[in-house]
């Protein structure tokens, strides 16, 4: 009956020491612990001998969970950001179409090809206190509606292309502003003031 019980205590003790092989192949696979550190754990894992040593080596790898747990709670956000800002900065593609882009933007590359573009911009889409939008538009059409509290620079270069920037687009100043670069060939860019939506009219 001893050896037994002897013999069940060896095999949780032994099943423990699995368990914690499994967990910190995880935690390395996920690259939330060194090769070195890995490494060096697994092989004291190997030559634990007592509960003691295994309770604490529990405890160390547990401690790595809840670490990344608590931070990947705290990051959730920054994550979600940096998600966001990576949507941020695709590569817009119009061809033979007619496309709307609106939403955050950090910067971004448009590429316009035979094809009507329109973009809305929000004040609150503007990540950064400037951003660059760089075309690349052959006998396409872009129109851009930007809101009135932000600044326009156009340092486009246009060739055969009909630039349209309406009066009341504010072109300098110290609020954000979104500068306009790339190359405009046989193409048309319209920049006009977003008109804000009256409940009451006038």
């Amino acid at each position: 009956m001893l050896s037994l019980n002897m013999d069940s205590v060896a095999l949780q003790f032994e099943e423990r020491k699995e368990k914690i092989t499994d967990k910190l192949s995880t935690q390395y696979s996920l690259s939330r612990i060194s090769i070195e550190e890995y490494e060096r754990l697994i092989k004291y894992s190997r030559e634990i001998e007592t509960e003691k040593e295994l309770t604490i080596l529990e405890q160390i790898v547990d401690g790595y969970q809840t670490e990344e747990k608590t931070n990947n709670d705290s990051k959730t956000s920054y994550y979600e950001e940096k998600k966001t800002y990576a949507d941020a900065q695709k590569e817009h593609m119009a061809f033979l179409t007619s496309k709307k882009n609106s939403g955050v933007i950090k910067s971004g590359n448009y590429v316009n090809i035979l094809s009507d573009h329109k973009i809305i911009i929000n004040t609150e889409d503007l990540i950064n206190d400037e951003t660059v939008l760089n075309f690349s538009a052959i006998l396409g059409n872009v129109t851009m509606n930007v809101p009135e509290n932000v600044d326009v620079v156009n340092n486009a270069l246009t060739i055969l292309s009909d630039v349209s920037i309406a009066d009341n687009v504010s072109m300098g100043g110290n609020r954000k502003k979104i500068i306009i670069m790339g190359n405009f060939i046989l193409s048309g860019l319209k920049i006009k003031i977003k008109k804000k939506f009256n409940l009451f009219g006038g």
